[in-house]
């Protein structure tokens, strides 16, 4: 059963615009709770609570108190999702809107589907989910993308913030990185699960997962190259099901390579981060994956951009140069600090521990901090009260590392 979104409309035409308030009644599941034209009576509604979203026509009027407007109902109420809804067709002013605030923009004149579909995104993406898991993949662009430093640093930030266990999955089944990054030598990996004719179960999973002290939880690639030659899509589809029932979040680093294998965890996925620097063989070939993830049928909502590696004061590239190129807002942008990432990749030791307020980590903190907002709610991220000693506390006398 679809949850029923609270959503008021916000239009200066309200008083003779009543086709706009037609059209979001006769959608199911959907309760109008205002029809404004004033912002003091927005303000009203934001702040009384229970709003799930705010569709604004961003038609008539100047641009910039449009866009005003759509930052002033950000801070009022962060939580709650903003439509924008437009007859421009200018990428520009499309992502303008949604810098401004705008998780969804839907052009007028309104086709009904399309503004299903944004609200089925809203759903997903806005309303607190009590019980279910989130798979994120991680997929670089181009070799030295640092798709499996975000991968390792963004599970450790998501349990960190949440006080919750995650699970971290190495599905470059040859040259994955994830057990080196953390100093381990796990027992068992993911050949050990997925050889086939293995029924995958709770227990077996707990089994082969390596928890470490740092509330995450890995499946590591094989040690030997033959072995991965072994493993049955199918099983990995059925390991991936089972990770799902034991974690809030499972973070998949996939490896450039379409197979049967990667196409299958990424058709699980709930969010798609294609992972690239501001160069142009990063962004032509982040341009080539996105494309044949669409051909490949993964939903382009299910598909966010996250620039790693950046350096603001060098690049001749610019984030707004990327997103436009793409017609979207960047999901999320990782500033360059060479220095201590490449120690923390370096020693095994995540960047939360050897280098707290590298700009890096913040970012990647920053973006776990937004991921478990939207999908657990603003009460999830109570970890973070407790402090980082929490996440590497001593535990039953033993030393709490997270490499050895």
């Amino acid at each position: 059963m679809a949850v029923n979104l609270r959503i008021c409309l916000f239009d200066k035409a309200a008083a003779s615009n009543a086709a706009l308030r037609q059209i979001f009644e006769e959608l199911d599941d959907v309760t109008i709770v205002g029809h404004c034209a004033e912002w003091n009576v927005l303000q009203q509604h934001l702040q009384c609570g229970g709003l799930n979203a705010v569709a604004v026509n961003l038609d008539g009027g100047a641009e910039q108190p449009r866009f005003l407007t759509i930052q002033r109902i950000a801070e009022v109420a962060p939580d709650c999702a903003i439509i924008g809804i437009s007859a421009e067709t200018n990428p520009d002013f499309i992502i303008a809107a949604m810098r401004a605030g705008c998780s969804q923009f839907v052009r007028a004149p309104i086709d009904p589907q399309d503004l299903a579909a944004a609200l089925e995104r809203i759903r997903k993406r806005h309303l607190p989910v009590a019980e279910g898991c989130q798979q994120i993949a991680v997929l670089g662009a181009h070799g030295g993308a640092g798709s499996t430093t975000l991968a390792c640093n963004l599970a450790l930030e998501l349990a960190h913030v949440t006080g919750r266990r995650m699970g971290l999955v190495d599905l470059d089944l040859q040259f994955g990185d994830i057990a080196c990054a953390f100093d381990r030598a796990p027992k068992y990996s993911i050949a050990d699960l997925c050889r086939g004719g293995v029924e995958i179960d709770r227990t077996l999973l707990e089994t082969a997962l390596d928890a470490l002290p740092s509330n995450v939880s890995i499946l590591a690639r094989p040690e030997n190259l033959e072995d991965s030659e072994q493993i049955q899509p199918d099983a990995v589809e059925q390991m991936l099901r089972g990770l799902a029932q034991m974690f809030p979040f499972v973070v998949v680093d996939v490896p450039r390579v379409f197979t049967a294998v990667t196409l299958g965890a990424l058709n699980l996925s709930s969010r798609i981060f294609i992972v690239s620097q501001l160069a142009v063989p990063f962004l032509r070939n982040a341009t080539r994956v996105y494309h044949s993830l669409l051909h490949a049928g993964i939903a382009e909502e299910n598909i966010e951009f996250v620039l790693n590696r950046c350096n603001a004061d060098h690049e001749r590239i610019k984030p707004a140069d990327v997103e436009k190129h793409f017609g979207r807002a960047v999901f999320a942008v990782i500033p360059n600090d060479y220095k201590h990432v490449t120690a923390s990749r370096d020693l095994g030791h995540p960047i939360q521990a050897s280098a707290p307020n590298s700009p890096a980590r913040l970012a990647i903190r920053n973006l776990a901090r937004r991921l478990a907002t939207a999908h657990l709610g603003e009460e999830a991220l109570q970890s973070e009260r407790r402090g980082l000693l929490g996440l590497f506390r001593r535990k039953s006398g033993k030393k709490a590392a997270v490499g050895r």
